[in-house]
């Protein structure tokens, strides 16, 4: 089952700007420029936020979509340029749907072999209890998963 050598080619880091979100995202930086490989920043625009902000924003539907893709875009060109002292390949995906799902549908569909990401979102109390997206990943996923707190 594993290979000689590195143990890893590609590491999949979910993002959402949180402190423990970025502390995963240097791990992973870090362990990617040890393993020689290829590091994935994900951003789940998460639908249920979405829906809830057209129903108290004024902004027009599509207007709302479109901002929120350009905040997304724009924290992850932040994280990579964050990152770049590690000098690692960074691909960046942003996806929009419910987060751990996306998560689970970006590490198939990019072969990741490993998965790590912060233990609490951007989602805080709410997130909670509704089951964290870290919780379901590791239940739902068969890659191994490092959960940074």
């Amino acid at each position: 089952m594993f290979r000689k050598g590195k143990l890893f080619k590609k590491i999949l880091v979910a993002v959402d700007g949180s402190e423990q979100a970025n502390k995963a995202a240097h791990m992973a930086a870090r362990l990617a420029s040890d393993q020689g490989a290829e590091l994935i920043l994900l951003h789940v625009v998460d639908k249920l936020v979405i829906d809830e902000l057209k129903r108290f924003v004024s902004k027009a539907p599509d207007a709302l979509e479109k901002e929120l893709e350009e905040q997304a875009w724009a924290l992850l060109h932040s994280t990579e340029i964050l990152l770049q002292k590690y000098r690692v390949p960074v691909k960046l995906i942003l996806k929009e749907g419910i987060p751990y799902q996306q998560i689970i549908e970006a590490t198939n569909e990019e072969g990741v072999d490993l998965i790590i990401m912060g233990k609490i979102g951007k989602r805080g109390v709410k997130k909670l209890l509704m089951g964290s997206a870290a919780f379901r990943v590791l239940e739902f996923t068969t890659v191994p998963v490092l959960v940074v707190e």
